[in-house]
């Protein structure tokens, strides 16, 4: 299994929070690329006029990514997704992994932000979503609308591919791939890890904060 980069972990930091667009007041869906420019720019001046405050006080700055977040990303779909057949196994155990799996990817994101402070990302490139695609979406013949993005930081470019969900009136991530790596997948192979080591899906769900975490110092020490 590939490894998330930090700097991989930085991109899906940003761009989870900022390529997700709010639905318009209009009778037709807009396509979800329609504001990614905006929602971009604002994310990364919260970001780059505060960073050194969040330096300080890492929690402030979870409380902002979980303010971004939470309305724009289907924390539902994908903790079921990271569960994959487990789901089924225990059904009682969804709702409450959702929750604790929306903290870890929080924190996760943060902790990627702030260890990264001093690099440079802005948008290079946004695909326009046809017509025709967003015609097949309404009418349930696509379950997703996969939006291509390309970003520069200060010394690459990097393409980046989403998974777009319209959802409680806007649209949401649904996934996110980073350079050929699907992240949804990678948790999902780490939550079967866990799995086929602790046998137990309330004992998984109850430590996945701790699993990650020794699952990254295991990283670092390859490193």
């Amino acid at each position: 299994m590939r490894l998330i980069s930090v700097f991989q972990k930085f991109l899906l930091a940003t761009v989870l929070a900022c390529l997700t667009v709010k639905a318009m007041a209009a009778p037709a869906i807009q396509p979800p690329e329609v504001e990614v420019r905006q929602i971009t720019e604002e994310l990364l001046s919260i970001f780059q006029n505060n960073k050194q405050v969040y330096k300080k006080n890492p929690d402030g700055f979870f409380k902002e990514v979980d303010r971004l977040l939470s309305p724009v990303v289907a924390f539902d779909q994908v903790s079921r997704y990271v569960m994959g057949r487990y789901a089924h196994r225990g059904p009682d155990q969804v709702e409450k992994f959702q929750k604790v799996f929306k903290t870890s990817l929080i924190r996760f994101y943060g902790k990627a932000l702030l260890s990264l402070d001093d690099t440079t990302l802005e948008i290079d490139s946004v695909d326009k979503t046809s017509p025709e695609v967003m015609k097949q979406y309404q009418e349930g013949k696509l379950g997703r609308i996969p939006v291509k993005m390309k970003v520069k930081t200060s010394n690459r470019s990097v393409e980046l591919f989403y998974s777009m969900v319209y959802a409680d009136g806007q649209w949401k991530a649904r996934n996110v791939t980073i350079e050929g790596i699907n992240i949804a997948k990678q948790f999902q192979g780490q939550f079967a890890d866990a799995m086929d080591k602790y046998k137990k899906v309330p004992y998984v769900v109850d430590h996945w904060t701790e699993i990650l975490e020794d699952s990254d110092h295991k990283k670092d020490d390859k490193s």
